[in-house]
């Protein structure tokens, strides 16, 4: 699980960073409403937003405080292949608006 959780981490900055720069060039729109007011109201906000989460998720692998319980494992698992298909999406919509 602290694989996962490096992961997410890791994931979660990079969203925010791509998300960042498609809300930025207006090359995308942010699909989470709390993170697109966050985003309206000031992107540096959105970016901190983002940052505490991973700080969150490695101050869980520091202190060895990762829950083991089956529904915590499954859902940490599909929140990482939602992220994944989520960074791909955002790496693609960038990447076609550059060619």
């Amino acid at each position: 699980m602290k694989l996962t959780f490096h992961y997410l981490a890791i994931l979660n900055l990079l969203d925010g960073l791509l998300s960042f720069l498609g809300l930025n060039l207006s090359l995308m729109q942010e699909a989470n409403p709390i993170m697109n007011e966050l985003y309206t109201i000031h992107p540096f906000l959105f970016l901190t937003v983002k940052a505490t989460f991973s700080i969150v998720l490695y101050l869980f692998i520091i202190y060895n405080k990762i829950p083991t319980k089956l529904w915590f494992k499954s859902l940490t698992y599909l929140a990482s292949t939602l992220y994944t298909a989520t960074l791909f999406l955002h790496v693609a919509w960038i990447y076609q608006a550059f060619n």
